[in-house]
């Protein structure tokens, strides 16, 4: 047994699970609060149900149980019920409802449950002619579902790229924005991005748009109040440099990208990182309705950033010619604050005027901030080499129940000012016992979190989101430089040794600590490394949308005949159950710059999610893979294949 596996299991049985008489973690993933401010819901997706609670903490939490794991959610027009979509593989949407038609709260009620596609990613709404219509991104089918709100009826469908993840419908009601989450381009080209949709609902007309090159990992998007510009936060990857250091931001950037609606094109990538500290994993975005500023949920760091949009603006502006650009502009580096909380995985939050609450997904907890700003102001605090201390806050409840504050109310942390004049009172409210962290629960917030690498640039996520693969090539030092690889999902890594494209590593254990050391350019105990293993051992994959009711479709059972079959030879280097023999091959797919020939056998398991394919990324389709890339047809095996042969045989490749 190799030694980091040993040291885990004598750490691992330090550590305390959950047992069956202690509370499931409630894992909170979305935030929504009413437009007068008085009452919270928040979605949670641990122990699956929708919670209100009101702002004043004078009444007491209403939960109401879920029957999917829900994932996001989205007010109807007049904020009288909430939609919550959610659910692996076969997607649900629920409607709920919080208010009668006079704005008074009345109990959580499911009202209606509509089927929603494969693993719906996001949902908005609007009223059309007095009809009740929602939008829902079927994440994995790559499409978009507009569906009657009376009947769940399919009205329209609409191709939405790769994965989309986020929705948003302009004040008029007339264009719908998506964002996906993925590039769709090969790995191996010099343009590689994530793209946003601009959809003309009343056209059906759809308009991708183009983001800087190498931008990915868009998790959300929000428009102006006025419809005019839609802001999607993301990752600007370096994917062409060797991944040598991290400082300055060497790898990748945190940013927001600002797209003009009106004239369906992108203007400008703004940087969120200051110059020796990064701004993790940008998630979450809301632009206030008085349009001051934007507020983001730096997962990777527990932070809120505000982007004053005054001088936003006025650097867009300059862009689009409308103006001419002042020094501020050229610079483009607008104001911008960012807010600890001390929470742990902040990803999703809702923004009423100066006031931003977010979530804190690994903390079970909810935050506050309320921004005030009395001109004229200061120049900001920050020294670019000091990082603030975040506020402890077991230390903060404990102060509160010495002087008496009711349990389970907003608890208040220390007003933070980072510049003269500018102030940000802070709070945080728990939503339930303070959870237990078992060894998979911490090993994923460790996953996500950027604060342990050095200048807190970007965390495990940022090339590994949901634990797979971001699309791109990287040029790691590890096999030699000048010969990048594309990225690979870790589903099942610790169960398939080796590590990497070309077996670098001996194991998923190995791997892991070399990531973190040469990628991360840091280190951890030996148990946090252990607690990773086993967050990344409980990925599980997600069905196939090929599949029928969760089964192969005749043509793929025909497919699986024909893959295990002497014709082929598929089986003998992916045999069933994880689809890979464990073993090294030539496969003559590398570039001309590889020195190497050999490459692991990667499982089949989840490949219809991790195209680019093979070692270079340059394969965007198993069929271009087989026939054009000649992989596994090296000998002419799959030449006397029938053009319907070759469709089962793909069909089933990719329902697997």
């Amino acid at each position: 047994m190799p030694r980091a596996i040993f040291v885990c299991f004598l750490l691992l049985a330090l550590i305390r699970p959950i047992s069956g008489g202690e509370p499931t973690p409630l894992s909170p993933c979305d935030i929504l609060v009413d437009r007068d401010g008085e009452s919270v819901y928040t979605l949670e997706s641990g122990a699956p149900g929708l919670r209100r609670f009101s702002e004043k903490g004078d009444s007491a939490d209403e939960v109401l149980p879920l029957p999917v794991a829900p994932v996001r959610m989205a007010f109807t027009p007049n904020e009288a019920r909430i939609a919550v979509i959610g659910g692996v593989g076969e997607g649900k949407l629920l409607l709920i409802r919080v208010k009668d038609d006079a704005g008074v709260p009345v109990p959580l009620k499911i009202e209606k449950v509509f089927d929603a596609g494969h693993s719906p990613a996001a949902a908005a709404a609007l009223l059309r002619d007095g009809r009740l219509i929602f939008y829902v991104a079927d994440r994995f089918a790559g499409l978009i579902r507009e569906l009657d709100g009376e009947t769940g009826e399919v009205l329209r469908t609409f191709d939405a790229g790769r994965e989309p993840v986020a929705l948003k419908i302009t004040p008029d009601q007339k264009i719908l924005a998506a964002a996906n989450l993925l590039p769709e381009q090969r790995a191996d080209t010099a343009f590689i991005t994530s793209r946003v949709r601009l959809i003309d609902l009343e056209s059906g007309e759809i308009t991708p748009i183009d983001l800087y090159n190498g931008t990915a990992c868009l998790y959300d998007l929000d428009i102006s109040p006025d419809g005019r510009f839609a802001a999607v936060t993301g990752t600007n990857a370096n994917y062409h440099t060797v991944t040598s250091q991290v400082i300055d931001g060497w790898i990748v950037h945190n940013i927001v990208s600002i797209i003009d609606i009106p004239g369906r094109k992108f203007v400008e990538m703004v940087y969120l990182d200051d110059t020796y500290r990064g701004a993790p994993n940008p998630w979450g975005i809301s632009w206030d309705r008085e349009g001051k500023n934007i507020a983001i949920a730096l997962s990777g760091s527990g932070e809120i950033l505000f982007l004053s949009t005054e001088s936003l603006m006025e650097i867009v502006r300059a862009r689009l010619g409308e103006k001419p650009a002042s020094e501020s502009a050229k610079s483009a580096d607008p104001l911008r604050y960012r807010v600890s909380l001390g929470l742990r995985g902040t990803r999703r939050l809702a923004m009423r005027g100066n006031t931003v609450w977010v979530c804190g997904l690994f903390d079970d907890a909810v935050g506050k901030v309320t921004l005030s700003a009395v001109p004229p102001l200061g120049k900001p605090y920050l020294d670019p080499h000091v990082v603030p201390e975040a506020p402890n806050l077991d230390r903060a409840e404990e102060d509160a129940a010495d002087r008496g504050e009711r349990a389970g109310g907003w608890i208040p942390l220390s007003d933070f000012s980072p510049m003269p004049g500018v102030t940000f009172a802070r709070a945080f409210r728990r939503l339930g016992p303070k959870p237990v962290e078992t060894a998979v629960r911490r090993g994923e917030y460790l996953f996500s979190d950027a604060l342990y690498c050095q200048e807190h640039w970007q965390s495990c996520i940022t090339c590994h989101p949901d634990g797979r693969a971001d699309a791109l090539s990287w040029d790691l030092e590890n096999d030699g430089v000048g010969n990048p690889k594309n990225t690979k999902s870790l589903l099942y890594s610790h169960e398939t040794p080796p590590s990497m494209i070309t077996g670098v590593r001996a194991d998923a254990e190995t791997a892991v600590r070399a990531g973190v050391v040469h990628i991360l350019f840091s280190s951890l105990p030996e148990e946090d490394y252990c607690a990773i293993d086993e967050y990344l051992k409980s990925l599980r994959p997600v069905p196939s949308p090929r599949l029928e009711k969760g089964e192969l479709s005749l043509s793929a059972r025909r497919g699986k005949i024909l893959f295990e079959s002497s014709r082929t030879r598929c089986a003998s280097c992916h045999p069933e159950p994880l689809f890979t023999d464990l073993s090294m091959h030539a496969t003559g797919s590398q570039d001309f710059k590889e020195p190497q020939t050999r490459f692991d056998t990667p499982t089949l398991i989840e490949v219809w999610r991790t195209a680019p394919y093979l070692s270079t990324g340059h394969w965007l389709t198993v069929r271009e893979m087989l026939i054009d890339g000649k992989h596994a047809n090296r000998r002419g095996q799959l030449n006397d294949l029938s053009p319907e042969e070759l469709d089962d045989l793909v069909e089933y490749i990719l329902s697997l």
